[in-house]
């Protein structure tokens, strides 16, 4: 069964990472990738579907990765969860409720994104350091747990270039300097956030696919995971020191 998620989410991820490349592409002349959110592609036709498609199925796709890792005994933590569940529900907020097509928030609709869209930049790359944290005690996953950090790291330093980009906006009673004036590349700091996101999202579900075809070989092979490959790969349940 975990398999089976991993296999799933790969394809949902690998089809967000080709629709948003579209839709940077095909609509580049209505939302200009460098200055322009990803949330405005709902105002164009064609895109809108194509646009809020991508974080529902972004948000099955990562539920999908954390019950497999869960079916593989791993024990992520509480804090991980709420995190990712925060992730989650913020994608679908974010579908839901589209942001306003103006400079500054003039609808509830259109602040509801945006409180959304904020908890999406953070939740990840703190879940993500949550995570390999905790796979560190995994033999299985112990590889995976540096690139994690690393890809945390990453969106994490975005998430705050892209807060940076927007100050502007957020405090607009403020004459901001122009030289502070990041908001001419703030699309693309987003983009590169949500890039990071979806590679952090990609990892996950690789190792997810992998780990659960090692447990499954083996437990075909012998009944239950070998003993001697599962300290390499299959012990994906039972952390370091702890049995199956």
């Amino acid at each position: 069964m975990a398999g089976v998620l991993a296999v799933l989410a790969l394809l949902v991820l690998v089809r967000a990472i080709l629709a948003m490349g579209y839709l940077t592409v095909r609509f580049a002349g209505e939302v200009d990738p460098l200055s322009r959110a990803v949330s405005y592609y709902v105002f164009v036709e064609q895109g809108a579907g194509v646009f809020t498609g991508v974080l529902v199925t972004l948000a099955l796709a990562t539920v999908a990765i954390l019950v497999g890792m869960i079916q593989l005994r791993i024990r992520p933590g509480a804090r991980v969860v709420a995190l990712v569940a925060t992730w989650c529900v913020a994608l679908v907020l974010c579908a839901a409720f589209p942001t306003d097509d103006s400079p500054t928030v003039e609808t509830a609709a259109g602040w509801v994104h945006q409180f959304a869209g904020a908890s999406l930049f953070i939740t990840l790359p703190f879940a993500g350091f949550g995570l390999a944290h905790s796979l560190r005690a995994y033999p299985a996953w112990v590889e995976a747990a540096p690139l994690l950090r690393r890809l945390s790291a990453v969106a994490a330093v975005l998430a705050l270039g892209y807060l940076a980009t927007r100050l502007p906006d957020l405090l607009f009673w403020w004459r901001f300097p122009e030289v502070l004036d990041w908001r001419a590349v703030s699309g693309l700091v987003q983009r590169s956030l949500f890039a990071a996101e979806l590679a952090l999202l990609l990892v996950l579900a690789v190792h997810l696919f992998r780990t659960a075809v090692h447990t499954h070989r083996d437990t075909r092979r012998t009944g239950t995971p070998d003993a001697g490959h599962a300290t390499a790969h299959d012990t994906a349940g039972a952390p370091t020191g702890e049995g199956p």
